[in-house]
């Protein structure tokens, strides 16, 4: 009987603040402020628990990439690594770098160039030796291997600058402007994914085409 008494209660108060809200609906909007309110600090909170959990995942990738870098092992084999120029003035770098993993693995070459072209007749002849052009610049290239079994073996190539368009009166009739000697310096091999550098030092390649006036 107390069970039927308090549910009879329960009812007739829900009945009662029904019709209460029917005959004057703005009974119960002076709890909406905070009620709204509630839900936007809620909200907030949720916004800035998310925005917290992507800054600690970032963070952890970043951690988790630069340690799986540092300790790769990557590294150049220096018997397997070597630098020549070639005929046309060109300089490739030929390398092996062990310790990789399954990725693909970026370089980039770089080295200064110094060249010098004169102006010459078909014959070979210079007939003005202050007719020349020369330049001195900083060259770079780069590429991306596949490892095979945890190696990379690969050349990247320096491309000889190209001779600038002779127009009269730097080069006379008939003349052209061609490469007479080539040096490259300062040649350095950088692996871009592992951060691992093999320099050349202080080592030089030139090539002489022709002799100077």
């Amino acid at each position: 009987m107390q069970a039927s008494h308090a549910s009879s209660q329960t009812m007739w108060k829900q009945v009662h603040q029904d019709a209460l809200f029917e005959l004057d609906p703005r009974l119960p909007q002076p709890k909406l402020p905070a009620t709204q309110r509630t839900v936007e600090d809620r909200l907030l909170e949720m916004r800035r628990f998310t925005m917290l959990a992507i800054c600690l995942l970032a963070l952890a990738s970043l951690m988790a990439t630069t340690a799986w870098a540092q300790s790769s092992g990557a590294h150049f084999q220096k018997k397997s690594t070597s630098a020549a120029i070639q005929s046309n003035g060109n300089l490739i770098v030929s390398w092996q770098e062990a310790g990789l993993g399954n990725f693909d693995v970026t370089y980039t070459l770089t080295a200064n160039v110094n060249a010098t072209y004169f102006c010459r007749t078909k014959s070979g002849n210079i007939p003005n030796a202050n007719n020349k052009h020369t330049v001195n610049q900083t060259f770079s290239t780069n590429g991306t291997f596949s490892p095979i079994n945890g190696k990379v073996t690969a050349s990247l190539t320096l491309v000889a600058p190209p001779a600038p368009v002779s127009e009269p009166p730097t080069c006379g009739t008939g003349q052209t402007l061609d490469l007479q000697s080539i040096t490259w310096s300062s040649v350095v091999l950088t692996d871009v994914t592992y951060g691992d550098v093999f320099s050349f030092g202080n080592g030089t390649f030139t090539l002489t085409l022709f002799p100077a006036p």
